[in-house]
């Protein structure tokens, strides 16, 4: 599964206000459990390192890294 997505990390996506989103790593912990660490930057200052299993960031930002289709406005995220 994780080479799938192996060619996002390193990938940073920069929106038109500047604000950006860069995948660092995608680690493996324990059975077919995926972590994605990423920084969010938003306006000027620190970026922010999150974490986050592997199918809910492929589900909720894939795809700004060309990983399926945007969702639509308005549709409730289903976990």
């Amino acid at each position: 599964m994780i080479s799938e997505h192996q060619h996002i990390i390193g990938q940073k996506y920069i929106f038109e206000d500047g604000d950006s989103i860069e995948v660092i790593q995608i680690k493996w912990r324990g059975e077919e459990n995926f972590l994605v660490t990423y920084h969010v930057q938003q306006g000027p200052g620190i970026p922010r390192k999150l974490v986050m299993e592997l199918n809910e960031f492929m589900g909720t930002y894939g795809y700004l890294f060309g990983e399926g289709e945007p969702p639509e406005p308005g549709t409730p995220k289903i976990l």
